[in-house]
C-alpha cells in the first residue's frame, strides 16, 4: 500500500491524483481540520485518515500495511512568529515518518526544498552538493527544512530506503497556491518587481518525478534538485504579462522600499490588523540571485520538463 502525507496540500494532492491515474491504491492522511480537495472526494482506491505528523501514535496505526511513503506534509512560512511551529511540523513530523519507515521497512520519497541546500557565495549557483551553512539571516523555514532533511539522512545511515527531492519554487494552476496569488497581482496591475532571480518548476513535473523515483528501486540514498528554469522575477512577470495581455511590472524594488514595506506589515501584524504577507525573510530572498542546476535529475531519469510557457498559460486561466 502507498501512503501520502499532506494529501490535501498543493503538491500532495497532485501526487495522489497521479497515483490514482496509474491505477494505484492510496492511503492519504490529513489533519482533522483540513478539507479534502473536490477532485479527490469519493475516489475509488483512495482512503483518507485523520492523523497529525507531529503525533507519533496517530501515525502508527496507518502504517500497518504501508510499503511506500510520499512525505509531502510540511509547513511553509517566512513569519518569524511561526518558527517553533515550523520546527514541530517539519522536523518532528519528519522524524516520526523516518522512524516508522525504518520500523515497517517502507521506502520513502521525502519532499524537501532548495531552502535546505547551500549556495556558492560568489555565483549564487546551487546544486545537490552545495553545502548548507548556518548564519543569523537564515529563515526559520530554511533551518527547519535542513534539520528535517538531516533526519532523513540519519535514517538512510540506519538502513532507510529513501530518496530526497529539493524543488525550487513550485507553480501550478491551483489558484489557492501562494505563487498563483503572486501572478494574480500582475492581473491586477502590479507595478513593482523584485530584483532577484530564482528557479521554478511545475507541480505536475514534480509529482511525476517523485513517482518515477519511487518506482526506481535502484535509486536510493541520494537527493535530487528539481528545477525546470531559472528566471529573474522581471523576466517571469514579463512572460506572464505577455500571456494575459497586461502591462508588466516596470519599477524595480530597492532595499529601502522593501525594508519599509516589511516593517509596515510587521507593525500591522503586531497591532493584529493583518497577518504579514511580506516579511523580512521574504524581502531578503526576493533580491537574491540564485541559479539552480537540474543536470542530475535530467541525466538520471532522462526527464523532459513541461514547457514553461504552458505552465504559465495554465495558471492564467
Amino acid at each position: 500500500m502507498i501512503l501520502v502525507t499532506g494529501g490535501t496540500g498543493f503538491i500532495g494532492s497532485l501526487v495522489i491524483k497521479s497515483l490514482l491515474e496509474k491505477g494505484k491504491s492510496v492511503l492519504a492522511i490529513k489533519r482533522a481540520s483540513s478539507i479534502i480537495p473536490q477532485e479527490l472526494l469519493y475516489k475509488a482506491n483512495l482512503f483518507w485518515f485523520d492523523a497529525d505528523v507531529t503525533d507519533y501514535f496517530s501515525l502508527e496505526d496507518v502504517f500497518t500495511q504501508v510499503r511506500q511513503v510520499y512525505h509531502c506534509a510540511g509547513m511553509v512560512s517566512f513569519n518569524t512568529a511561526d518558527r517553533k511551529k515550523l520546527m514541530d511540523v517539519n522536523v518532528k513530523g519528519t522524524t516520526h515518518i523516518v522512524n516508522l519507515c525504518l520500523e515497517k521497512k517502507a521506502r520513502l520519497v521525502y519532499l524537501s526544498s532548495v531552502a535546505a541546500l547551500g549556495e556558492e557565495k560568489d555565483s549564487g549557483f546551487i546544486d545537490e552538493k552545495s553545502k548548507w551553512e548556518w548564519h543569523p539571516k537564515l529563515s526559520g523555514y530554511s533551518i527547519s527544512k535542513f534539520e528535517a532533511e538531516r533526519e532523513v539522512w540519519r535514517g538512510i545511515a540506519e538502513g532507510l530506503d529513501a530518496v530526497i527531492v529539493n524543488p525550487t519554487i513550485v507553480i501550478g494552476a491551483d489558484n489557492s497556491n501562494n505563487t498563483a496569488q503572486l501572478f494574480s497581482l500582475v492581473d491586477k496591475g502590479l507595478r513593482y518587481y523584485p530584483t532577484g532571480s530564482t528557479g521554478f518548476v511545475d507541480v505536475e513535473d514534480l509529482a511525476s518525478i517523485m513517482i518515477q523515483l519511487m518506482e526506481s528501486p535502484d535509486i536510493s540514498g541520494t537527493n535530487f534538485l528539481i528545477n525546470n528554469i531559472n528566471l529573474s522575477y522581471k523576466e517571469l512577470f514579463q512572460q506572464y504579462a505577455r500571456i494575459v495581455k497586461k502591462a508588466p511590472p516596470s519599477i524595480p524594488t530597492n532595499r529601502f522600499l522593501l525594508a519599509f514595506a516589511w516593517r509596515a506589515q510587521t507593525l500591522l501584524s503586531f497591532l493584529k490588523i493583518m497577518k504579514p504577507k511580506l516579511t523580512k525573510e521574504i524581502a531578503r530572498s526576493s533580491i537574491k540571485k540564485h541559479i539552480y542546476s537540474n543536470e542530475k535529475i535530467i541525466s538520471t531519469l532522462n526527464y523532459s520538463f513541461k514547457p514553461f510557457d504552458l505552465s504559465l498559460e495554465e495558471i492564467s486561466h
